[in-house]
């Protein structure tokens, strides 16, 4: 039997709102020690925001402000100013070997799983394929 995507996503998956800020989406990042959150909008998937972005708009900030206001001017910016509307997703059902495929062949961090009504499902990061390896590796696979 061959494995699909569904057998190793992460399906407790913390995701906000179009509606959120960044700094709410800073702050779940440093808190949860993740580089990617999935955004919805009434329910259904439509983007990621990751760290790559984060810190580059931060730096920004920094660079313009200065770090006494960082935080007033973060919960100034959108969400939707910073997602990636056209990240690439996948359904349950991706055959394992074409996920790892992908993640070789694009510098995409994570894997976003949607169902046929668009709403998240769970995320697979380059860190599941490394999970994966360790544990086919202490089975002498």
């Amino acid at each position: 039997m061959n494995k699909v995507i569904a057998d190793i996503m992460t399906t407790s998956v913390f995701q906000l709102d179009i509606e959120n800020s960044m700094y709410e989406v800073h702050k779940l990042m440093k808190e949860s020690q993740i580089r990617h959150v999935p955004i919805s909008q009434n329910n259904e998937f439509i983007g990621v925001v990751t760290q790559k972005t984060i810190i580059a708009k931060v730096m920004y900030l920094l660079d313009n402000y200065g770090s006494s206001s960082l935080e007033r001017r973060e919960k100034s910016v959108s969400v939707s100013d910073l997602i990636d509307k056209n990240v690439v997703f996948a359904n349950p059902d991706m055959p394992l070997v074409d996920a790892a495929e992908f993640f070789l062949a694009n510098r995409h961090g994570c894997l976003p799983i949607v169902d046929k009504d668009n709403l998240l499902q769970g995320i697979v990061t380059s860190s599941d394929f490394v999970k994966l390896s360790l544990t086919l590796l202490d089975k002498g696979i």
